[in-house]
């Protein structure tokens, strides 16, 4: 046990001194347009942002782009305040937008969340879960609703378990081992780490789920600032194709960037990283679907999302090739 108390304590580390750092960039000129992109959890979906960067898509753009941790629930208004350009942060922010905040859905990057339900070995059958405590990032957060689809999809009232507010993905996984929570739902490859140390995975992948990233902006930034945010969308478009077509050299900068061991890196790769959308965007139906699940009240959609700068970045790709 102390062994993987000190594994997990590992994780954390990193991801503090991954999320203040630089993400790296070869040297830039005077032209370059600083950029701050908040992102609320160390997982593999914030893969496109590395390859991004690795790649020099953002340099190509003109850009040099800082990633930042933030809370999910703090991530849209650290956007409304000009701390950051952009958040990545899904749920939680699309839910603000929904509720009046002046932002919009710009980028949908991964339209279903690939997360995993996994338990304490002591947990045989769901229904052992009576009166325990799910572990959960945010209240309402995309990780908690998506565990109770899974749960629901088993035979299991969520209502019956106690939410308890731990934070970002390595944490909920240290709750986990701790015995503070006896269930959280995770993204890879969080899920294989915790199987190889003897967890369960009780379910997973969710049947319906949630997008589980995006990019948000301010109706200000979108205004003022309409060429940065389409450079940032044709950078990312650009990691999304890249990631599509070149699974080993993908697989190699996950690598760089997360504690994994290549086989989980490859596994990650294949059920969640090949999801990501190529065209950035969702339908109107699918868009209005997901108002319908989140939202307690209904706002026109083009108050909720702007997908002209992506459709104009798709084009002048494509124009290139």
């Amino acid at each position: 046990m102390r062994t993987t108390r000190s594994r997990l304590l590992t994780w954390a580390i990193f991801g503090t001194v991954l999320s203040a750092i630089h993400l790296p960039e070869p040297l830039v000129n005077a032209q370059t347009q600083k950029i701050r992109i908040a992102y609320s959890s160390r997982s593999n979906t914030v893969t496109p942002f590395y390859i991004a960067s690795s790649k020099g898509f953002f340099r190509e753009e003109g850009l040099e782009v800082e990633l930042i941790q933030v809370s999910p629930r703090l991530g849209a208004m650290a956007v409304m305040n000009g701390d950051v350009s952009f958040t990545t942060s899904f749920t939680s922010t699309f839910r603000g937008v929904l509720q009046g905040l002046p932002l919009k859905l710009v980028l949908v990057a991964l339209k279903k969340g690939i997360y995993y339900l996994v338990v304490r070995p002591e947990i045989k059958d769901v229904q052992d879960l009576k009166g325990k405590k799910l572990g959960v990032a945010t209240v309402r957060g995309t990780d908690q609703l998506v565990a109770e689809e899974m749960l629901r999809s088993k035979g299991f009232n969520p209502a019956l378990l106690q939410q308890l507010v731990i934070g970002e993905t390595p944490l909920r996984a240290q709750a986990l081992v701790a015995g503070v929570v006896q269930v959280v739902s995770l993204s890879p490859p969080h899920d294989m780490l915790l199987k190889n140390m003897g967890y369960t995975i009780l379910a997973g992948p969710p049947e319906l789920g949630l997008p589980a990233s995006g990019l948000f902006t301010s109706d200000r930034f979108l205004k003022e600032n309409p060429q940065a945010v389409k450079r940032t969308l044709r950078a990312l478009i650009k990691a999304n194709r890249f990631i599509a077509e070149n699974r080993q050299e993908t697989i190699v900068v996950m690598l760089k960037w997360l504690p994994q061991s290549p086989e989980i890196a490859a596994r990650s790769y294949d059920v969640e990283l090949k999801t990501l959308t190529r065209d950035g965007q969702m339908t109107d139906a699918e868009m209005e679907s997901l108002i319908d699940r989140l939202g307690e009240k209904k706002r026109p959609l083009d108050e909720v999302r702007d997908f002209n700068p992506v459709r104009q970045a798709i084009k002048e790709l494509d124009a290139k090739q």
